[in-house]
């Protein structure tokens, strides 16, 4: 009867943890991370098992990786070309129980897709696919010890903190060890130069509302501020990443602050042309009243309610019960403040305020043109904030 000798051969198991030791570049717009990796890679290799006593007691050797067999591992997501991660210098370590150690490693570039709609507080995911490129899962499986990425060797960068990093296994017909860091860049720089500068000039915008017309200083200031905002748009532009997709939510705030700013130039420079306007020469349309009027109606009804609040507020913190005659009292004072309908001469103006208000022709209360600039003072400082 024939005799069949069935040889089986079983995987190499190879051993593989990362060791991250800095961060040289993170390229938003190109989407790439360059880094500098020490790959601790060890194994089992049953053919170089030898005796310690037959050779002078020996328990290990150390020479270069050219004259063993090794897992040449790849990275599959590179930004550049494709190569092994070695050098011919690297050396190996073997004991005579036959197990290897190889420190393999150097820069590595990667693909990595980066999320920039957060910047300057954003942070990104990276991952290095490696695998020993040509073997499949029955002759070379992939084992990886730790749960994280090594940082005990890590420099510490002065644009990226690394915050988080794990470790995962892909396993099919080959397999593919996945190791991913999590980086935050580090923002406080770009705070105080760029951030808090923008929040400073946009604050200061609306206080051109509360400037007299006759200073002469109304539409210079808010000039000035447009070209601020101008002249900081280009230093940001500079230092911020190029991406269009996503773009910086810092990017739209910008050209929301600049918008705002162009708006105020142009209102400025309507209300002084209206305001230096002639009452009698040009009479002001009905539309323009109209709209006057509404807003007065608003401001007086909001000063109303701010009045009731603080008597309703009073009378609680006195414990005492709020009667209806100091809600009138209060509704009646706040009436008064509002522009009598008596009939005057045509060039004397009436109201709370002198010059705001008129008696015109037909007997129609309307307000100046001088009211309709300030009306206008009252609604943008007002809605700024």
């Amino acid at each position: 009867m024939e005799n069949t000798c069935i040889h089986t051969f079983k995987p190499v198991n190879v051993y593989m943890d990362i060791s991250l030791v800095s961060i040289n570049d993170f390229d938003e717009v190109a989407g790439t991370i360059k880094i500098v990796a020490i790959l601790n890679i060890s194994w089992n290799d049953e053919s170089l098992v030898w005796d310690t006593s037959v050779y002078g007691n020996t328990t290990s050797l150390t020479f270069t990786q050219g004259k063993i067999w090794l897992p040449q591992m790849f990275l599959l997501n590179p930004a550049e070309s494709n190569e092994p991660i070695s050098n011919k210098h690297f050396k190996v370590t073997v004991t005579h129980t036959g197990d290897v150690q190889w420190n393999s490693g150097g820069m590595l570039k990667a693909i990595c897709t980066p999320d920039v709609s957060k910047f300057p507080f954003d942070q990104h995911t990276c991952t290095l696919e490696m695998s020993a490129w040509g073997f499949l899962t029955k002759q070379v499986t992939l084992t990886i010890p730790s749960p994280t990425v090594n940082l005990k060797l890590y420099n510490v960068n002065n644009e990226w903190d690394v915050i988080d990093s794990n470790t995962t296994l892909w396993s099919d017909t080959f397999d593919i060890a996945k190791y991913s860091i999590t980086i935050k860049r580090r923002y406080l720089n770009f705070l105080v130069t760029v951030v808090i500068p923008i929040i400073m000039l946009a604050l200061v915008n609306p206080f051109v509302f509360i400037l007299p017309f006759n200073s002469g200083e109304r539409t210079s200031y808010s000039i000035t501020v447009l070209l601020a905002f101008t002249v900081n748009m280009t230093v940001v532009s500079d230092r911020m990443p190029s991406s269009s997709h996503p773009m910086s939510h810092l990017s739209y705030y910008i050209l929301s602050m600049i918008s705002v700013s162009a708006v105020i130039v142009i209102v400025n420079i309507f209300q002084t042309r209206t305001y230096s306007k002639g009452d009698r020469n040009q009479p002001i349309p009905r539309y323009i009243c109209k709209s006057v009027d509404f807003l007065q109606q608003i401001c007086r009804r909001n000063r109303i309610g701010i009045k009731t609040k603080r008597v309703l507020t009073q009378s609680s913190r006195n414990d005492q019960t709020v009667t209806n005659e100091a809600i009138e009292k209060t509704l009646h004072l706040e009436n008064s403040e509002s522009p009598d309908t008596t009939d005057e001469p045509l060039s004397e103006s009436v109201g709370s305020k002198a010059g705001e208000h008129r008696i015109a022709n037909d007997g129609v209360h309307e307000p100046t043109w001088d009211a309709v600039a300030k009306m206008f003072d009252r609604q943008g400082f007002r809605k700024q904030f």
